[in-house]
């Protein structure tokens, strides 16, 4: 069995664990339903479970197998894994080799220069005509390395990679309430709490822009044009994915941090030790624009010192508390009434953003305004959804400058 088989199975078992689940979450909240039945899908639903490990597992291990050359690839016979492809210099060469031409999915179907970019798609299961390229490892990790300096919010959420424009996961949404009581041989109450499920959708939306590229630099080394796109996508990316990030959070009712004679550490320190949940507020983090951050290293203790520090293992990191202070330009966040925002909590309970298939390109040297330039237009398309999944778990506050 190769790769792509194992995909396929692991792809047929995902849906048909999403089904079960959706049962289960549906027969759970029907009293009627007798719990050995939900039992009975419970069990099955384990079992399908420790199937999809053992078929991750294996296509892993066959994976790093052919990686590592350990096991016989026959030529271009058998699949390589897609982080292989995307890593190898004969994708590079294509990748580029479409740029310079205007090869898209549509029009390079069959061109032998550039199968290794069909195959990519294929790994991913999106294979149709729509849409551009994956972008090779040498770019991605360009973007990745420049979002390190551009203040990047997504590591602070949950991030999951996703194949489908659609979908949704189950949240656990059963009441935090105790057993009844039950005195000495009395009966078993069958009408207390029963587990109870919510579901939390999601749906891609396509995002992306235009970057002329000069036909100088085009035709440049490659390594010169994988830095310029890996510049230019991760500026975008990362403002792109802030700004479904903390359109999210705008979403939390926003109210004062400080009120009365309160001061705004003692209002946070409330903040963390009593508005939110005890395991929320342990490992919370406190997000702000330049102008909280300003408002925040103003403060000091009855010796003086600072209250924001920077990190022992970190020096460029900010804690306050205890806990790590992350501070976004006024550009990406801007101040409501001259009110910095304030967000406060753990947000990889709060949200989760989805990606599909990472960064697609696609180019033309005929289309926009590249004829008239004399330059190629490289069309960059990113797939993209931010769902709220514990709304309890970050507060919004906002503080009056003086």
């Amino acid at each position: 069995m190769n790769l792509q088989e194992i995909m396929n199975q692991i792809t047929t078992l995902g849906g048909q664990i999403r089904q079960a689940n959706a049962k289960l979450a549906q027969d759970c909240a029907n009293k009627d339903c007798p719990m050995e039945d939900i039992e009975k899908q419970q069990n099955a639903i384990a079992d399908m479970n420790k199937r999809m490990a053992a078929l991750q597992a294996s296509y892993n291990a066959l994976k790093d197998g052919q990686q590592a050359g350990l096991t016989p690839v026959a030529g271009d016979q058998q699949p390589k894994g897609l982080k292989a492809m995307l890593a190898s210099n004969e994708y590079a060469r294509a990748f580029c080799f479409a740029l310079r031409n205007g090869i898209t999915r549509k029009n390079g179907a069959g061109n032998e220069k550039v199968k290794i970019l069909y195959d990519a798609l294929t790994e991913t299961g999106n294979s149709g005509a729509d849409g551009g390229f994956l972008v090779p490892e040498d770019i991605d990790h360009t973007i990745r390395e420049l979002r390190r300096e551009l203040n990047p919010l997504a590591p602070l959420f949950t991030e999951e990679n996703v194949t489908t424009l659609s979908g949704w996961r189950v949240i656990d949404t059963a009441p935090n309430t105790p057993m009844p009581e039950i005195d000495e041989m009395g009966t078993v109450p069958n009408n207390a709490d029963q587990p109870a499920f919510g579901k939390v959708t999601y749906t891609l939306g396509k995002r992306g822009l235009r970057i002329p590229i000069s036909n100088e630099l085009l035709n440049d080394n490659e390594a010169n044009l994988m830095a310029y796109l890996g510049r230019w996508f991760a500026k975008k990316l990362v403002l792109t994915e802030n700004y479904l990030l903390i359109t999210a959070l705008k979403t939390l009712t926003a109210s004062a941090l400080v009120t009365g004679s309160i001061t705004p550490d003692s209002a946070i320190k409330t903040i963390l030790n009593k508005t939110l949940d005890p395991a929320i507020g342990l490992s919370a983090v406190i997000l702000t624009n330049q102008s909280g951050f300003d408002a925040l290293d103003q403060l000091v203790d009855e010796m003086g010192r600072g209250l924001l520090q920077p990190d022992p293992t970190n020096a460029t990191l900010y804690k306050m508390f205890g806990r790590r202070v992350v501070a976004v330009s006024d550009a990406q966040l801007p101040n409501t009434s001259n009110k910095p925002e304030f967000f406060i909590g753990d947000f990889k309970e709060f949200a989760t953003l989805f990606r599909r298939d990472g960064f697609e390109v696609a180019s033309t040297d005929i289309g926009g305004n590249a004829w008239a330039t004399d330059s190629t237009e490289v069309r960059g398309i990113a797939r993209l959804a931010v769902s709220k999944f514990d709304t309890g778990a970050a507060v919004r506050r906002q503080l009056t400058l003086s």
